[in-house]
């Protein structure tokens, strides 16, 4: 069994997605310096333009106030597809979360205010779902290019240009389909 504040710094085998018991991991107070590959996790490589690189970081394990803890420290740069132009978009990341590792929902209101949660099967949890868990919640819900980048500024041409030779969208032409439907309505009473 590993000794109390056991640590690994060597790149993470494939055990990295092997689910270990919570109790032996905080009671150890296991520490995991890791590098895993972005395409070795799989709820995030759908999100994913590439599945290129890796994420670096540390995940420690303890107990504060009776209550498991991972601190998770993340760092990557996985690429994204811009929704504007939808081209690959590099979005740099870097987190550092502490969370705690809750058997079921109703542990969640018992949490300290600042801790993150995560629901852990069996009491039993791996650091692949850790990690994968703090990069989705990392990553934008709508990844764009910069404001100022080539994309965006291709974008605001598009839209200038489009207002400027769009008639129905020219002042004074403005839409209104339901502009009849007072007058029907009135009608029918």
């Amino acid at each position: 069994m590993p000794r109390a504040g056991t640590y690994y710094t060597r790149p993470m085998p494939e055990d990295w997605s092997r689910r270990e018991s919570v109790e032996s991991l905080v009671a150890g107070e296991r520490r995991f310096d890791f590098t895993m590959p972005l395409a070795g996790l799989p709820r995030l490589v759908g999100a994913l333009a590439a599945p290129t690189g890796d994420v670096r970081g540390v995940v420690s394990f303890r107990r504060s106030l009776g209550t498991a803890i991972a601190d998770i420290e993340t760092a990557a740069a996985p690429v994204l597809t811009c929704q504007r132009c939808m081209q690959a978009l590099e979005w740099p990341v870097s987190s550092h979360s502490q969370v705690a590792l809750i058997a079921d929902s109703a542990a969640a209101d018992r949490v300290a205010e600042g801790l993150e949660t995560f629901l852990v099967e069996n009491d039993r949890v791996s650091v692949r779902d850790l990690v994968e868990e703090e990069l989705l919640l990392a990553l934008p819900l709508v990844p764009k290019c910069a404001v100022g980048s080539a994309c965006g500024r291709l974008v605001a041409e598009r839209v200038d240009v489009g207002l400027q030779h769009d008639d129905d969208t020219a002042p004074g032409n403005v839409q209104t389909p339901f502009a009849q439907l007072g007058e029907l309505l009135k009608r029918d009473k």
